[in-house]
């Protein structure tokens, strides 16, 4: 129970984070494809990527804080469904070409929003390593 609560938090500053991204002007605006969800979800994968590869190697968290950041705060701030609604909009309007980029730089982006974190945990952990042995 106390693990839900901890998602339950987290999913609500996660869909509050989600719904501010929504709102800036120039994100929302944007006429040739949905911005503020690449973005959203971009982000997403990146701080997904890497707040897990870190809790498995150099911090450690407790499983209630790990549960309520990855599928609390992040699961909300992300949004497949919205993809998938406005790639289906794009295609629906024949905007076939823009519905093609959309979905490409939504998946590709994904993977290398998740390689770049995993990348930068690996660092994080690299240096957390060298200051622990410079001290022994």
């Amino acid at each position: 129970m106390k693990r839900l609560i901890y998602i339950f938090i987290g999913g609500f500053f996660g869909a509050l984070l989600r719904n501010l991204f929504f709102n800036i002007p120039f994100l929302s605006d944007f006429q040739l494809i949905p911005l503020n969800t690449l973005i959203v979800n971009l982000l997403g994968c990146f701080l997904l990527s890497l707040t897990v590869h870190l809790a498995e190697k150099s911090i450690k968290m407790n499983d209630n804080l790990h549960a309520a950041l990855t599928t609390g705060l992040l699961g909300a701030f992300t949004t497949f469904s919205t993809f998938s609604k406005n790639l289906a909009d794009l295609i629906y309007s024949t905007n076939f070409f823009l519905a093609a980029i959309y979905m490409i730089i939504s998946l590709l982006g994904g993977l290398i929003m998740v390689y770049l974190a995993y990348l930068c945990a690996n660092n994080i952990y690299a240096k957390k390593l060298r200051q622990k042995n410079k001290f022994m």
